[in-house]
């Protein structure tokens, strides 16, 4: 069964070469499979399980033999911790390398498994990122942390700031 992703990349050689330029530039062609990436990953710890497909050396594995092949779930797993890109003796950026492709996805509509700020749009992070937050970090009442993006938050400060110091309409920061 094609993925949207493969149907993407098929369709637009230009997302392809994007895909390949993001690999070359944090050197996932460099991977040695030493597995040192999946024995430091602590996804285990956030799903409860180990899922091959969904650890950094499968899917640098898979996206290096065909950028377009891998399933669009398996890409937004990765918490982004940075523990494979600093036990990796290649120097694989892979932290790097999945945030920008997640950005890269987004820009190509593959929207389905990110979460975006409800305020202004932006991409936060991943569903899969969200839902675990939500459901096992108690929040006491903070939720609406998880959906907006730190700019407007700041922004909301900044008016409260702006208010508190005498001004009596919106900041023209933002």
């Amino acid at each position: 069964m094609e993925t949207a992703l493969e149907r993407n990349c098929a369709e637009s050689p230009d997302l392809r070469s994007e895909i390949r330029t993001l690999m070359d530039a944090n050197h996932l062609n460099l991977c040695l499979e030493c597995g040192k990436c999946s024995a430091v990953c602590p996804m285990v710890n956030f799903y409860g399980e180990y899922v091959h497909t969904r650890c950094t050396r499968s899917v640098v594995e898979r996206l290096c033999f065909d950028p377009g092949g891998i399933s669009d779930e398996a890409l937004w797993y990765c918490w982004a911790c940075k523990e494979c890109t600093f036990f990796c003796p290649s120097g694989v950026d892979f932290q790097n390398f999945m945030t920008a492709f997640r950005e890269l996805m987004v820009a190509h509509g593959h929207r389905d498994h990110a979460h975006f700020c409800s305020v202004c749009g932006a991409y936060m992070m991943p569903k899969k990122q969200r839902d675990y937050l939500e459901t096992t970090m108690n929040l006491n009442g903070n939720s609406e942390l998880l959906w907006e993006c730190p700019n407007c938050k700041k922004g909301k400060y900044l008016n409260v700031l702006y208010k508190l110091a005498g001004g009596n309409g919106k900041s023209s920061h933002r």
